[in-house]
Parts: structure tokens; C-alpha cells; sequence
């Protein structure tokens, strides 16, 4: 009887052990979407864009990729088991896959946390098309992200053909009763009422789709300036734009000067205030390539908060409407933040003050000479004689690499063995010194500049580096991730856009 009796025991110990296992597992993504509403609800789904960024692309390749985008629409979405299945719009989506249904694709990765999905695919390494994408969901309680990059390379007939992809949708909450209308006074109110509800910054304008993208020209960050209360959070957006605004997909890196302990700031751009925090400004940063550009974060009570949006100057979200800029078109190191704003009034003016001076003093200019040409009496009969002519000055063509002196045709603009800016070959003749290199990460600077920007490093000569870093092997090729564009050798970094080149698989 009593084996028995302990063998029950046993038995049913086990079990309460197994379920209380259960209910902890079972209940972690209760607890983690227990920081913002629930998802589930009806939403409405913006077009889907789709910006393609083609590279080698010959004529065995057939027609070069394009389109891809979406109609919107309403779309229903359901939690479950921490994962988002989205319905409606088209197709059933579900945050464990890819969106690109790409033939022969299959996961490679998956993470989840509170509000954020990352999932990655890949083609088998035997398919000859091969396809890698990585796609990325993130939501605050009024706003759902989808974001997604795709890289295509493949060989036909002994071409290769190279194209790059991101696609993008916002899907946002319908709220019961959204089709009344409410006056600018009942939104702000409710914007004053709510302050721990999380933002995000609308994405910056897109002027259509941009069928080519080309080198990165300025870094955009917005809100250029947001006002926050204790306890409310708020996401920043950050894009890498080409000089016809065409955003290029290239992450930022975010941080917070002086890591106060009031701010939390997570990868994406999303800084969270504490509820006990002080009144007061914090600057949060955007870096890409050493360049970095600047928002304020003012931290503001309650009760200024409302005061505040009444002077001007703000949405009723607190945020502001320009966006902190930091050009990245200068070879210089540390390009300046500013803020884009209207001028062209102020251009004109000057443009015209400066003409009608000119004008002035040529004038005046002219009719000095006429007079002292009248006091001069008709010319001499005596011709002095003319000066021979002198031959004409060849200029040299092409274009030259300040750090390792290597020349490069006239429309090369980055040197793909060092990535420095190229600069007109005569002018790199009239330096007497040669620029150096970082020792991490090979990047060549102008003469004059001796520590590497971005990992605070001295630079080394050119020639020195080289023979520390000569690859073992024959041959290694390697692609541009921006345009497409094959190197094989040492090349580093990309001669047409400057981007660092990544290793072929």
C-alpha cells in the first residue's frame, strides 16, 4: 500500500510541476504585450511600395525587375502566441514568414520581442537564382510597420544579374467612430490626455517611386525637435537619401548623449521617459559612415505641455515638421547637422543684389576707360610688336586617388581599393603628401587627416597596410549591396557609390 501510495504522490507532483512549466511559457507573451493595447482589430492598410535598385543586369538577364507594389485597403489583424496574422488586402500574412513568396525560398532565421518580428530567408545554396530577403515588423498601438530588403543574384549564359528590392506598407488603427469629425481642439486635448501612449514619426514624403537610386547624399532624421512628457514614448525615423530624396534602406545607428538614466532608447530609434523624470533637453543621435545628425528631445510636465503646443511650432503629437539634416557630399570629416527650411525668397534677393552690383561697377569701370582713352589722343602710328603666343597648356584627364596616388577614369568618383572620395588629377598633383588609411577598416582620408573618424584610430600609410592585409587567396570576388557593381582583387569599397563592398558567396 504505501508504494503505491508514494508512486501516486510521485506522479501527481510531476504533473502540478509540469503545468506551473506550462502557464510561465504560455503566459510570457501575455506579459509582454501587456505594455501597450492589443493588436487585434481592424486596420487600414496603405498601398504597398516597392523601390528597386538594379545592378548588372545584361540582355541574357530578360527584362529588368520592376513594380511589385499593392493596392490598399482594410486588413484584420490577430495576435497569436506573440506572432501577428494579418488578413485581408490580398493574402494572409503571418510575422514567422517572409512577405516575398519567392520560389524555392526558405527561413533562415526568426526573432520576435514585445513589438518587433525579424524574420530572414534564403534560396538553398544549390538554386542558381539566388535570393536572400529580410523582413521587418514593428508596431506601437496605433501603428503597424512593415519594412523588407531583398537581394536577387543570379548567372544566365554566363551573365550576371544583380538587383536589390525594399518594399514597404503601414497599417494603421481604424478607431470606432474615426469617420466623425473632431475639431483641432478635441485632438489636442486628447493628445494632452494620453501621455504614455508611444508615437512615431510619419515617414518623410516620397515625391512617387524612385526607379534607380544613387550615392548617399544626406542623412534625415525627424523630428528635427519633440516635446515629451514623463512616462510617454516616442519613434524617431531616420532615412539615407540620394540627392533626389530617394531613400536607400541603409539603417542608422541611434544613440543618446550622455546616457542619461531618465531615457531608455532601443535599436530602432524608440526612446521611452521615465515616469519620475525632470524637466529638461536631450539630444538623440543618428550615425552612418561617421556622419551623425541631431534631434532635441525637450522633456516637458504635463501641465507646459499644453502650453507649449498652443505657441506654434509643433503637431498636436508634440513633434515638430522639418527634420535635422547632415549632408554627406563633403569629403570632409564630421559633416555639420542643419535644418532644412525654405530660403529660396532670401537666394533670390542676394542673387539679385549681386547681379545689379556687378552691373554697377562694370559700368562705372567702363566709363573710366572711356575717358582716359579720350585724354590719350589717337593711338601711335607705331605698332609694337606682337608677343608670340604660348602653347597651349595640356591638362591632365582622369581622376586620382589622394590616399594611394592610383589614377581612374574621369568618370570614377570613389577609389575601390582605399573608398577615398577621387579627386581631378591635377589637382591631386599639386599635393605634395599622400593621405593614409585606417588600419581597421581601410578607409583612405585626405593628407592632413590623421585619426580614422569612425574607430578612433591613427592612420597608417598606404603601403603599410597593404602588407599587412595581402589576401591569402588567388582570387576573391565581391559586390557592391547599393548598385550591384562585381570587384575581384583587394578592392574594398565600391568606385562608382563609395560603399563597402561584401564578399560573394
Amino acid at each position: 500500500m504505501l508504494p503505491s501510495f508514494l508512486h501516486t504522490t510521485r506522479k501527481v507532483g510531476a504533473a502540478l510541476v509540469a503545468a506551473l512549466v506550462a502557464a510561465l511559457v504560455l503566459g510570457a507573451p501575455t506579459v509582454a504585450h501587456a505594455q501597450g493595447a492589443p493588436l487585434s482589430g481592424q486596420w487600414s492598410a496603405t498601398a504597398l511600395t516597392a523601390s528597386w535598385n538594379v545592378g548588372d543586369w545584361g540582355a541574357s538577364c530578360g527584362p529588368k525587375p520592376s513594380g511589385g507594389g499593392e493596392p490598399g485597403g482594410t486588413a484584420t489583424v490577430a495576435e497569436n502566441g506573440g506572432e501577428l496574422v494579418i488578413s485581408g488586402v490580398g493574402r494572409t500574412y503571418r510575422t514567422t514568414e517572409c512577405w516575398e513568396q519567392f520560389p524555392g525560398l526558405s527561413r533562415t532565421g526568426h526573432t520576435a520581442g514585445a513589438r518587433s518580428w525579424r524574420t530572414s530567408c534564403k534560396s538553398p545554396a544549390s538554386d542558381p537564382r539566388q535570393a536572400k530577403l529580410v523582413t521587418n515588423v514593428t508596431a506601437t498601438d496605433d501603428q503597424i510597420v512593415l519594412d523588407e530588403t531583398g537581394q536577387y543574384q543570379f548567372v544566365i549564359q554566363g551573365q550576371n544579374c544583380t538587383a536589390s528590392v525594399r518594399r514597404t506598407r503601414f497599417y494603421r488603427r481604424i478607431k470606432a467612430g474615426a469617420g466623425t469629425a473632431s475639431s483641432p481642439a478635441t485632438t489636442a486635448t486628447t493628445a494632452a490626455t494620453s501621455p504614455t501612449q508611444a508615437r512615431t514619426a510619419e515617414p518623410r514624403p516620397r515625391e512617387g517611386v524612385c526607379k534607380s537610386v544613387g550615392p548617399a547624399a544626406r542623412i534625415e532624421l525627424r523630428p528635427s525637435r519633440k516635446l515629451i512628457r514623463p512616462g510617454e514614448s516616442f519613434s524617431f525615423r531616420a532615412d539615407v537619401v540620394d540627392g533626389k530624396g530617394c531613400a536607400l534602406g541603409i539603417a542608422p545607428a541611434f544613440r543618446v548623449e550622455g546616457a542619461p538614466r531618465e531615457v531608455t532608447l532601443s535599436g530602432s530609434g524608440t526612446v521611452s521617459v521615465a515616469n519620475d523624470a525632470a524637466e529638461g533637453e536631450v539630444k538623440l543621435t543618428a550615425t552612418v559612415g561617421g556622419r551623425s545628425v541631431s534631434s532635441v528631445l525637450q522633456i516637458v510636465s504635463r501641465e507646459r505641455y499644453a502650453t507649449l503646443l498652443a505657441e506654434g511650432g509643433f503637431d498636436e503629437t508634440g513633434a515638430s515638421a522639418d527634420a535635422a539634416v547632415a549632408r554627406l557630399e563633403s569629403v570632409s570629416v564630421g559633416a555639420r547637422s542643419t535644418v532644412i527650411e525654405d530660403d529660396s525668397g532670401r537666394r533670390r534677393t542676394l542673387f539679385i543684389g549681386i547681379v545689379g552690383g556687378a552691373a554697377l561697377v562694370l559700368g562705372v569701370l567702363g566709363l573710366v576707360l572711356v575717358r582716359r582713352s579720350r585724354r590719350a589722343g589717337p593711338p601711335s602710328s607705331r605698332r609694337e610688336p606682337t608677343p608670340l603666343a604660348e602653347p597651349p597648356v595640356r591638362r591632365p584627364t582622369g581622376t586620382t586617388c589622394p590616399t594611394c596616388r592610383e589614377e581612374y577614369p574621369a568618370e570614377a568618383q570613389f577609389c575601390p581599393v582605399d573608398g577615398n572620395r577621387l579627386v581631378p588629377t591635377g589637382q591631386a598633383g599639386s599635393v605634395m603628401q599622400t593621405g593614409s588609411v585606417c588600419p581597421i577598416c581601410g578607409q583612405g582620408f585626405d593628407p592632413g587627416v590623421g585619426v580614422c573618424p569612425k574607430h578612433d584610430e591613427p592612420l597608417i600609410p598606404r603601403a603599410v597596410y597593404a602588407s599587412r592585409n595581402r589576401p591569402a587567396a588567388p582570387e576573391i570576388r565581391k559586390i557592391c549591396p547599393v548598385c550591384g557593381t562585381q570587384y575581384t582583387g583587394d578592392s574594398q569599397f565600391c568606385g562608382k557609390c563609395g560603399a563597402a563592398l561584401v564578399q560573394v558567396n
